[in-house]
């Protein structure tokens, strides 16, 4: 669960860190693969447009031993605006 929770905190650290004209803000979705210490887990995210914007990250862990589907770890919402 470590490994998710830091997966997601990395995320969320780079849409707080990067501006709204970037092309991170411009793809509504996205996913990415990755392997950690043997682990299969899929990152993604989903931006809903609006005032303030909503941005949504969930972590998924392929289960190889039993199922070999994806199971969701952990999932974060937050809001998000270009003006405070």
């Amino acid at each position: 669960m470590a490994v998710a929770t830091t997966l997601l905190y990395d995320k969320m650290e780079e849409f707080k860190s990067t501006p709204f004209t970037q092309p991170v803000w411009l793809n509504a979705t996205g996913s990415e693969t990755l392997v950690i210490a043997g682990e299969q887990y899929t990152r993604s995210w989903q931006i809903k447009p609006g005032t303030p914007q909503t941005v949504t990250v969930t972590i998924y862990i392929r289960n190889q031993a039993l199922t070999r589907r994806q199971s969701e770890l952990i999932r974060a919402t937050t809001l998000v605006s270009p003006t405070f």
